[in-house]
């Protein structure tokens, strides 16, 4: 529900409604627990930002049950998500990337069916048309309230709480909240990260950007050899599809004396096109490129998650993706705080799961960002000509261009082959067993890493069947009684559902008997018997056998 003022009381404290923010408190709300989420600004963004929603977002988001939504806001599902080197619109095409839409994919997946793919695929959506789809969803939850014009000043922390002063972003006025937990999903230039004192590794301001939000009509002159989602130039920029049909943003190199505020949008637009359109500017300015991750994501009762914990160059998509990781992980840690059936672990867990994956995704998308870069170091002058020579450079550039690959857009293994192997809540993680590959997600079921997505052989995915909480997979049925875990788990309050499922190839996936997940669909604990000490096994993994910071 929306609130004009924030009470003086929650459970939790949300800065930040953003996806990040929003998915946090949509997660909370699956659990049943109260949250109040504030946002500085009085409305959702109007920048477009994120253009992408990956497999393992949307495979969160159906775990949440809201994908199906997200799908019918997003670009239509039958439109391809090709990737097209070009000179200019009235040039040449010098190499396009196919791939298969969502819908395709979607076949793909359940053709294949090896458990090496999420449970759905990316689909485009600008962050413009997805921030308010979830803030409507979070809206109608009588667990959320959404107080919007509100601005988190400081924090104070105090024994078993903290007291949060924020102010009404249009008077001034302030206010004071108490609360049991504050998430910092605030931004780059988080004040919630700010008043911590946590410092960011890594680099700033690498490449400023500027940016053309605009919408035209004029499709014969933007798709003169089809639909495409980027279309891209090493010279002029990359121009971006943002809803299949008639928004575009371009993205352009600023120079390092170039101001901003002298350059003319609709000349970026011309130069980029090769000719005058039509069109409606919608929005232009400049920003810079950072790869930055906070030194710490939590400090006591207060962690970070989304652009105030990374930001990352937009190569790869892994800004708001990695976010919703970090929401999504943050929420049921969160809740089984509040509720009673976590352990005190669960604080310093967060951090040691969520940095490192921040870290690797990073890492990905700088590579993504120079390997972008060596292409415009192979681009050749001429490749506009009609003579034999230009024909013979376009075919030598794009040879070489298919060569270099699209990793930025191919990289399953980082979207969603991670794991959490340092974490303190996981039994039996053998690192040796399994070792990540960027670009191809090896199905594994490794404590600490997500599980497997596939159908079942009655024709549905395994994920729809996972519990809110915990999951105790059974592949062995008729030889394992799992109703052992039963009084374990009810003398720890611990939400547990136990899933039988007597599917030989689930099983040959899965390569346990038997497997226990966190409420993210992470591995963390597996066998194949019933353990000896379940008691213990279940104080380990919800963070009980350890204190936290």
């Amino acid at each position: 529900m929306a609130a004009d003022h924030p009470p003086g009381q929650t459970s939790i404290l949300i800065a930040g409604a953003g996806p990040v923010g929003l998915t946090l408190a949509i997660g909370l709300a699956r659990f049943g627990v109260d949250c109040v989420v504030l946002e500085r600004n009085r409305d959702t963004t109007r920048h477009p930002k994120m253009d992408i929603t990956n497999g393992r977002s949307m495979e969160i988001f159906r775990r949440l049950g809201i994908a199906d939504q997200i799908i019918t806001a997003g670009v239509p599902p039958n439109i391809c998500l090709d990737v097209a080197w070009i000179t200019s619109f009235v040039g040449h095409e010098i190499h396009r990337f196919k791939y298969a839409s969502p819908n395709e994919a979607r076949a793909r997946y359940l053709a294949l069916n090896d458990g090496s793919q999420a449970t759905e695929p990316g689909i485009r959506i600008s962050q413009i048309v997805v921030e308010p789809l979830l803030r409507d969803i979070a809206a109608v939850s009588p667990h959320i309230t959404l107080c919007y014009g509100w601005t988190f000043e400081r924090l104070k922390h105090e024994t078993n709480n903290i007291t949060v002063t924020v102010s009404d972003s249009g008077t001034g006025d302030e206010k004071e909240i108490s609360c049991a937990y504050l998430a910092g999903c605030d931004g780059g230039n988080s004040k919630v990260r700010e008043a911590l004192g946590i410092g960011l590794s890594g680099q700033a301001a690498i490449r400023r950007r500027y940016s053309v939000h605009f919408h035209s009509r004029d499709k014969n002159v933007l798709e003169p050899w089809g639909p495409a989602w980027h279309y891209q130039s090493p010279v002029h920029g990359t121009l971006i599809s943002q809803d299949g049909q008639n928004n575009f943003t371009l993205h352009s190199a600023l120079g390092s004396n170039e101001d901003e505020n002298t350059i003319d949008p609709y000349d970026v637009v011309r130069r980029f096109v090769g000719r005058d359109i039509d069109f409606k500017l919608l929005l232009a300015g400049g920003w810079d490129n950072n790869l930055l991750v906070a030194e710490k994501y939590s400090e006591r009762r207060v962690f970070l998650a989304g652009d105030s914990a990374h930001q990352y160059i937009p190569t790869g998509g892994y800004g708001m993706n990695t976010g919703i990781g970090d929401a999504y992980t943050l929420s049921w840690m969160l809740a089984a705080l509040v509720q009673g059936w976590g352990g005190p672990g669960l604080l310093a867990a967060y951090e040691r799961e969520r940095l490192p994956v921040g870290l690797r995704n990073r890492e990905a998308s700088g590579r993504h960002a120079d390997l972008r870069l060596k292409i415009s170091q192979i681009w050749e002058d001429g490749l506009e000509g009609t003579d034999t020579d230009s024909a013979a450079a376009r075919t030598r550039v794009g040879s070489e261009i298919a060569s270099l690959g699209n990793a930025e857009n191919e990289s399953f293994g980082i979207e969603f082959g991670y794991g959490y192997p340092d974490s303190p809540l996981i039994l039996g993680c053998d690192e040796t067993s399994f070792r990540e590959n960027p670009l191809i997600y090896h199905p594994t079921t490794v404590p600490g890493y997500r599980v497997p997505s596939l159908y079942l052989d009655f024709g549905e995915p395994i994920y729809d069947y996972f519990g809110t909480g915990f999951t105790l997979l059974n592949f062995q049925p008729d030889r394992i009684d799992t109703t052992a875990f039963d009084a374990p788990a009810k003398s720890l309050d611990l939400p547990l559902k136990i899933l039988s499922l007597a599917d030989s190839y689930a099983r040959e996936i899965y390569d346990c008997d038997l497997v226990l997940l966190h409420p993210d669909d992470h591995a963390c604990w597996r066998g194949d018997s019933l353990p000896e000490d379940i008691t213990s096994i279940l104080t380990k993994v919800t963070g009980r056998a350890s204190k936290g910071r």
